[in-house]
């Protein structure tokens, strides 16, 4: 895990003077401008922040965050979301409430949101969401996305097949023999996204053929799918049976010869999402910065760094499939998370490697 912190003391003045001058001419919109002035007031009477979340995303906000609101200061945790969010309970727990604010993976969010841990939140941004980024039955937000997909070497794989849909693996060609490799559901949220799609969309017969088929070609089990593009772009392990677009995309623009395909019956949709603690010491600060989360400023800023905006007007990251645009799997994660272990018994049944 790790812990960092940042802290930066500009003055205002002038963006005061602009926001007063501002009211004067257009009376009409004061009463938003005054909320979001109250808002920003009483975060800064607060004058920090705790955020816990996503390795990747979270050292963005936390710089752009510091940089717009330099009176906050703004400390950091991030890891694996399950350790995280096991983290957060443990202080909840023993009476010792830090953590103000999570942006991390959808599972763990929902999961806080279940157990009761979270306030009630509905952003100021929500109107301005994609379909996407809306969450069926509130309390939390969604702050990015992923799409899950084929990923292969396409110069270790250029003699031979490369696969179109799930499908496929039910009977695999011989050319994929020791070739693939995934990661484990029981620790990843976006690899739980993805076998849980494949349950909920293919059944457990038809999806367990997928999952057999798979290692029946003797696919791999890696620890993570940064390791899984690790060996992808080196051709130790040619041919993802998925991965994840922030991590792929990540190698492709350091030069890996590596193509990613949407399945042709759909990829998976993963998101980071946003939950504000019930007990949060500093729940200004942290309403301020999930706000800001979805601002177009951050917006533009996770998209430039390879993740999917969830705010309407917000191109998708350059060269990457349109989220809004590509064919998904349907999937009910919060369906998903009531028969966890069932999903994770399921696969490890499957593909006889163990999640614990």
């Amino acid at each position: 895990m790790k812990i960092t912190k940042t802290r930066r003391s500009l003055l205002r003045g002038a963006a005061i003077i602009s926001t007063m001058a501002l009211w004067a001419a257009c009376p009409t919109i004061q009463p938003a401008i005054a909320a979001d002035a109250a808002l920003v007031a009483a975060a800064e009477k607060e004058g920090q922040v705790v955020l816990y979340g996503d390795p990747f995303t979270v050292p963005l906000l936390v710089k752009a965050f510091s940089a717009k609101y330099p009176k906050i200061k703004v400390t950091s945790a991030t890891g694996d979301g399950w350790q995280i969010y096991n983290r957060f309970v443990a202080e909840n727990t023993a009476g010792r409430p830090i953590m103000d604010i999570m942006y991390q993976a959808e599972d763990t969010v929902i999961t806080a949101k279940t157990s009761g841990y979270l306030a009630d939140f509905t952003s100021s941004e929500a109107g301005n969401l994609t379909k996407l980024g809306q969450v069926p039955g509130g309390g939390y937000a969604r702050g990015n996305g992923n799409l899950i997909l084929f990923a292969y070497n396409h110069e270790a794989m250029a003699n031979k097949p490369t696969p179109k849909d799930w499908t496929d693996y039910v009977n695999p060609p011989k050319e994929w023999e020791g070739l693939g490799a995934m990661s484990n559901p029981g620790s990843s949220s976006a690899t739980f996204a993805t076998v849980a799609a494949l349950y909920q969309n293919y059944g457990a017969d038809k999806g367990g053929a997928i999952l057999k088929g798979f290692r029946s070609a003797k696919g791999e089990l890696n620890p993570s799918m940064g390791v899984m593009a690790t060996k992808l772009q080196t051709g130790e392990r040619p041919l993802d049976f998925f991965n994840i677009t922030n991590a792929v995309s990540g190698i492709i623009n350091k030069g890996a010869p590596v193509t990613m395909t949407v399945p042709a019956s759909g990829g998976v949709a993963q998101f980071n999402a946003i939950g504000i603690s019930k007990n949060a010491p500093h729940p200004n600060a942290a309403r301020l910065l999930a706000d800001f989360a979805l601002s177009a400023d951050m917006q533009t800023i996770f998209s430039e760094a390879g993740v999917y905006p969830v705010r309407t007007g917000i191109a998708s990251p350059k060269g990457l499939p349109v989220l809004t645009e590509v064919k998904l799997m349907e999937l009910d994660l919060e369906k998903a998370l009531k028969d966890r272990e069932t999903i994770l018994n399921w696969w490890s049944s499957s593909t006889g490697f163990n999640y614990r």
